[in-house]
């Protein structure tokens, strides 16, 4: 959400020499810091399996994490007077419903908070509050087989570039730019206890003509991301998982010059969820990245997820 580094780390607040750079790199690097709100196809344990059709599923969530640290894939990690807190909250609508013979489900999803306390190497990049990008998505399972718990699911996503952005700023919620991806996962039942998650998506970006003051170009290369949950139902209510969640690729250009940003990050996840009523589910994340190349590093994380089903 491990492999050894192969990157220099600075013990130092940074070289007066370097600062200049460090600004240029930062201001380019507000669609990537957006971007990280666009992880709507991040899945939970058994997300994978469709519900009833005529079901209406409402989900409201909080994120923080703690950056601790910031990797120029170009350059080197920042770790002295580096980091960013993030606080997020999401209301997400998901309703699902046959298309011929295969469940289907539509949803759109809204996050919105904050990033602050931002900086790198002592240059404060400011703080960013407002909305993300509105996520919207389109679902089906080709195959759906419940006497053998195997699931297969096909989506689609869409980002608008509705959310808050201002080209003047070094961090954005917003990216400014269109986005899409598609994702297929696989849940498979293991005995009565046990099973499995994994889902595998690629993002592409549309360019952001305004992303930095004077109207310079920023643009990415897909993104790939992994993600895979191990799931031990203890009790009928009670299910506790670990994960594992990795993204690839993603390198940012500003002008067609490497700004130095990608998406490279691996990331190991736990969770465990209650189902306080049949209808009503909590749920906790706690995570932790392992490895970064290209952003900040994020050295804690936490969601909490309710989820209503009406």
């Amino acid at each position: 959400m491990g492999t050894a580094r192969n990157r220099r780390k600075c013990r130092h607040c940074c070289p007066q020499k370097q600062r200049p750079r460090i600004a240029a790199l930062a201001l380019a690097a507000s669609v990537l810091l957006g971007a990280r709100c666009a992880a709507a196809q991040e899945i939970e344990p058994n997300d994978l399996i469709p519900l009833p059709p005529g079901t209406n599923l409402f989900l409201a969530y909080y994120e923080h994490a703690n950056d601790t640290a910031f990797n120029f894939a170009n350059g080197g990690t920042y770790t002295q007077k580096t980091g960013m807190q993030v606080n997020l909250g999401a209301g997400r609508y998901l309703y699902y419903f046959d298309l011929g013979d295969h469940p289907a489900a539509l949803q759109i999803l809204q996050i919105f908070g904050s990033e602050s306390g931002a900086e790198i190497g002592g240059q404060s990049l400011g703080s960013a509050f407002g909305a993300a990008d509105i996520a919207l998505n389109a679902a089906i399972w080709p195959y759906a087989n419940r006497r053998l718990g195997q699931y297969l699911v096909l989506v689609a996503w869409l980002y608008p570039p509705s959310g808050t952005y201002d080209p003047a700023s070094p961090l954005n919620l917003g990216a400014n730019r269109w986005a899409g991806d598609a994702q297929i996962g696989w849940h498979q039942q293991i005995a009565s206890a046990f099973s499995f998650d994994l889902s595998f998506d690629a993002m592409i970006y549309g360019d952001n003509d305004d992303a930095y003051p004077g109207g310079a170009r920023l643009s990415q290369d897909p993104t790939y991301r992994l993600q895979a949950w191990a799931n031990w139902q203890c009790t009928r209510r009670l299910t506790a998982a670990f994960g594992y969640e990795g993204f690839f690729g993603g390198d940012q250009s500003l002008d067609g010059v490497f700004t130095g940003q990608k998406t490279e990050e691996q990331r190991l996840r736990f969770t465990v969820s209650y189902f306080i009523t049949p209808r009503v589910q909590a749920l906790v994340e706690l995570n932790h990245d392992v490895q970064v190349v290209g952003g900040f590093e994020q050295q804690f994380g936490t969601i909490l997820r309710l989820a209503f089903a009406f």
